[in-house]
């Protein structure tokens, strides 16, 4: 098979050393490519080929020199990729961006002609503050070509790409990034739940600046980067010396510019940054890259800037080594308690890293599988348009299952531009963030929808959650694990509801685990039960509301849940093999039913039925003595989602064993390979398939009556308009729908245009918010003061002042308020600082000289001051300065013991 790789960069080259060097059963030649008739492009793929790719040659579809212009360029670019492809008998063409020039060119030539696969090279997901179509990038529409498939790092870009449309691109399948999810450095890296830093407190900071092609792409204008380099540039320099990385696609005229930028070290832009390079810096600044694989790699901390004019936004990652700010002054901020404590406070809140790139072994080997198995799709309809929103009245009546779950929930309630999600577990280990990670994620694709994530145990107090979550319309809390882990949960909630926000509450749970979390938390859960008629649930099944109800909930709203649709789905097979097979996907755990399945398994073996046994999923320690694990059923342990999915298509019946489960996704799953289907009455299943041909159920949770389901279920045909019914109804698009309609955020088509007032959609308080030490916040406004950067100095001192009133700081925003002549202001914090004083001689004397210019109250304040400096030291030169003119009269010293006091 002969696959040809389009390259536009060096990373590109990277990439494909990478997939060449894979080992396959099958041989395969490989053709690199690129089209540069300037020179630039051609000669630095030609000469990262060389490094890389010593026995491949990267031919290049134009003489470098040969005279055409843009349009011919064009054309020419489309025919000659066509007639290369058609001369060299080319199988599948790979390429790493279809909305840049060349591979926009590219993609539209050869869609159709042969199965194009296109392969992420960096990170793509960003966020926008203004989402008219004219103000996005050309990442959004990565991958709109329509290609036959994409092969992407992870779960955000992959739900991106389906929720922006269902009919542009072909397959999308996470396998994860070349180079990326395979370094064990990187993985190590990714899970640092700390800084560690190396350098001394007090030394100048070691600081680089990797610009970014912000002008040559368009995200700003020309002046408007330099002005911010600018400022950026000055803003940083007190605090160490600093290095700027220009981007590689710089223009000539931007590099020489950069030179003209005092104080700062010019690094080669054709040089690329990698860990090693990286090392030997304290701070890294940019505004979005993807090199922040690079930084944590390192262990430099990496601050991303979004200065006001720029419209794109790098999302917030949670990690101790990343932080995301908004102003000059966030960022002088960061600067100045790395250089003076060695701390760096980093992303507390925000999206796990796995949602943005997945970690595993065999990237080359999936993406090579993705290509081998493209093909040429189908021409795509027209992308599907959003239906309407109409009332209730002239509404037909819902048929569907899906249907009546939206008409449940739909049009309560009018539709906020903010939503905070509020969680003590956001990562994908376990699983319970997924959903609201997806449905969030599908509202950013669609909708001009400000998205926040908070972790709880980041909050050490009630006061520091309600300042992040301000001007937030609505709250929704994910899982009611968030109250039995946090001390402060119930108490934030209950705060958030009297304060008029809207909290809605996503439930996982069911009566098992409420029973055992009440029996070792018990206050927090009776807490809990007290807040839930104050709240609204969104609940997963009518099971699962009707429990609430009967514990006092209000109105629990049925929202259900989702699952991805993976393009590999391969269905099971529509008959019964000879030697059935029966799987159960799930941790290894009492509550899954591992004793009822051993023992349906063992009498299986007994009568001599040639039924096979699978469970796949982790073990663990949750089994009770008296737990049969039984030796008829094959163990296979925890799997990759990809082969669940291949076990699945192998199996006739999935058996969800558990005895408490109020809506399994894994049967979703199972339902969408049209397996035949048996779960427990009392489970959530059974509410949405009961009655469909392909499902049976056991009222007894007994092994007799399971193996009589089984029994049963083998022996009936699956019914495809009932399981497609249960695929619909938990489809993305309709989970979103009604989620979105719950918690009444705007739909794709009523977004609000950029004058509706959502510039706030990126907002750097929401962006991290991390313990920082009083004492570091009083040094930090001393060092402000001291070296006359005032307004910075008011700024800090203000936030130190909302917790307490250290005396420094009083007297020191005293000073700098008198002489900007805030002159009722600065006597109000001096008279706070009296009161204060104490017996402290030196306080005294700051109060009394500050205070002599402060007009009539001020001097009355400087008396004051000055018979308490000279009642604590009267042997002190400076307090019977301070007396003499603050009285205006002469003062002797006096030593004795008894002297009268003022």
């Amino acid at each position: 098979m002969h696959i040809a790789i389009f390259v536009e960069n060096r990373n590109g080259i990277a990439l494909t050393g990478r997939l060449t060097a894979t080992e396959r059963p099958q041989a395969l030649d490989f053709s690199v490519l690129t089209a540069d008739a300037e020179g630039d492009v051609a000669a630095w793929v030609a000469a990262e080929g060389q490094a890389r790719l010593p026995h491949t040659t990267v031919r290049n579809l134009f003489e470098v020199g040969e005279p055409i212009g843009d349009r011919e360029f064009a054309d020419e670019l489309e025919r000659r990729i066509v007639e290369f492809a058609e001369k060299e008998d080319v199988d599948r063409l790979v390429l790493f961006n279809d909305q840049s020039r060349r591979g926009r060119l590219v993609a539209r030539a050869l869609n159709g002609r042969l199965p194009v696969v296109l392969v992420q090279d960096g990170h793509l997901d960003f966020h926008y503050k203004r989402h008219a179509g004219s103000q996005r990038d050309q990442n959004w529409y990565y991958g709109a070509s329509g290609p036959s498939a994409v092969c992407v790092w992870g779960p955000a870009t992959s739900n991106h790409l389906r929720f922006r449309s269902s009919s542009e691109s072909g397959d999308v399948v996470i396998t994860g990034a070349l180079g990326h999810s395979d370094d064990p450095e990187l993985v190590n890296a990714a899970r640092a739940l700390s800084f560690r830093p190396s350098r001394t407190p007090g030394e100048p900071l070691r600081i680089v600046v990797l610009d970014q092609s912000l002008s040559d792409q368009g995200k700003l204008t020309a002046k408007d980067h330099r002005e911010v380099l600018t400022e950026m540039v000055a803003a940083l320099a007190p605090y160490g010396t600093i290095d700027v990385k220009p981007h590689p696609s710089s223009r000539d005229s931007h590099l020489e510019w950069l030179e003209t930028l005092p104080d700062v070290t010019v690094r080669g832009a054709d040089v690329l940054v990698d860990a090693a390079g990286l090392r030997p810096y304290d701070l890294a600044v940019t505004f979005f890259s993807t090199t922040y694989l690079q930084t944590l790699r390192a262990g430099t901390p990496l601050v991303l800037y979004n200065p006001e004019r720029l419209n794109i936004v790098f999302p917030v990652i949670q990690h101790a080594m990343l932080r995301n700010v908004g102003s000059i002054a966030a960022l002088t901020d960061v600067a100045l308690q790395l250089k003076t404590s060695a701390t760096f406070a980093g992303n507390a809140h925000g999206e796990p890293l796995d949602h943005f790139l997945s970690f595993g072994d065999g990237v080359a080997d999936d993406i090579l599988d993705v290509i081998l198995a493209a093909r040429v799709p189908r021409k795509p309809s027209p992308a599907p348009v959003e239906r309407a929103i109409r009332s209730p009245a002239s509404a037909p009546a819902p048929a569907t299952l899906t249907e009546r779950a939206l008409a449940d929930v739909r049009d309560r309630v009018t539709r906020p531009h903010s939503l905070a999600v509020l969680g003590d577990d956001f990562s994908y280990a376990t699983g319970v963030a997924v959903p609201v990670l997806t449905y969030t994620q599908s509202l950013l694709a669609r909708s001009p929808v400000a998205v926040h994530y908070f972790d709880i145990q980041a909050f050490s107090t009630v006061s520091d959650v309600l300042a992040a979550l301000r001007d937030m319309e609505v709250v929704l809390v994910n899982s009611l694990a968030f109250f039995w882990r946090s001390p402060i949960a119930n108490e934030v909630v209950r705060a958030l509801v009297e304060s008029g926000i809207r909290v809605a509450v996503y439930v996982h749970e069911t009566q098992w685990v409420m029973d055992y979390e009440a029996s070792i938390r018990g206050d927090r859960h009776t807490d809990m039960l007290e807040l839930l008629p104050l709240v609204q649930l969104l609940c997963v099944s009518k099971a699962q509301a009707d429990l609430f109800r009967t514990l006092g909930a209000r109105d629990p709203m049925i929202v259900y849940n989702t699952v991805p649709r993976d393009p590999e789905r391969r269905l099971a097979r529509e008959g019964v093999s000879s030697e059935s097979r029966i799987v159960m996907v799930g941790s290894v755990q009492d509550r899954k039913g591992v004793d009822l399945f051993s023992r349906v398994a063992e009498r299986a073996r007994a009568l001599g039925l040639p039924w096979r046994f699978t469970w796949i999923g982790q073990r663990t320690r949750r089994l009770g003595e008296s737990t049969l694990v039984s030796d008829a059923v094959e163990w296979l342990g925890p799997l990759p989602r990809r082969r669940v999915r291949r076990e699945l298509a192998e199996s006739d019946v999935f058996f969800l064993s558990s005895v408490d489960d109020p809506m399994p996704l894994s049967v979703v799953e199972a339902v969408q390979q049209r397996l035949r289907v048996v779960t427990y009455e009392r489970v959530g299943s059974h509410e949405v398939l009961a009655g469909v041909s392909g499902y049976r159920s056991f009222g007894e949770y007994t092994p007799d009556a399971a193996f009589a389901a089984l029994q049963a279920v083998l022996c009936e045909p699956i019914s495809e308009d009932g399981f497609r019914e249960v695929e619909d109804l938990f489809d993305i698009p309709a989970f979103t729908e009604r989620m979105s309609t719950a918690l009444s955020l705007p739909r794709s088509t009523e977004a609000a245009g950029p004058s509706d007032g959502l510039d706030g959609l990126y907002d750097e308080r929401l962006a991290a918010r991390a313990e920082q030490r009083l004492d570091f916040r009083v040094a930090e406004f001393k060092e402000l003061y001291e070296s006359g950067r005032h307004d910075d100095a008011l700024r800090v001192g203000n936030t130190v002042l909302l917790d307490r009133s250290p005396m420094d700081v009083l007297l020191g925003m005293a000073d700098i308020l008198a002489q900007e002549g805030e002159l009722a202001e600065a006597r109000r914090l001096l008279t706070v600082a009296a009161l204060n004083a104490g017996d402290r001689a030196k306080a005294w004397l700051t109060i009394g000289r500050l205070a002599r210019g402060l007009g009539p109250g001020g001097r009355a304040l400087s008396t004051i001051a000055a018979y308490e400096a000279m009642r604590i030291n009267p042997s002190a030169r400076t307090a019977l300065a301070l007396s003499r003119s603050a009285l205006g009269i002469r003062i002797s010293r006096r030593h004795t013991r008894d002297r009268r006091s003022p």
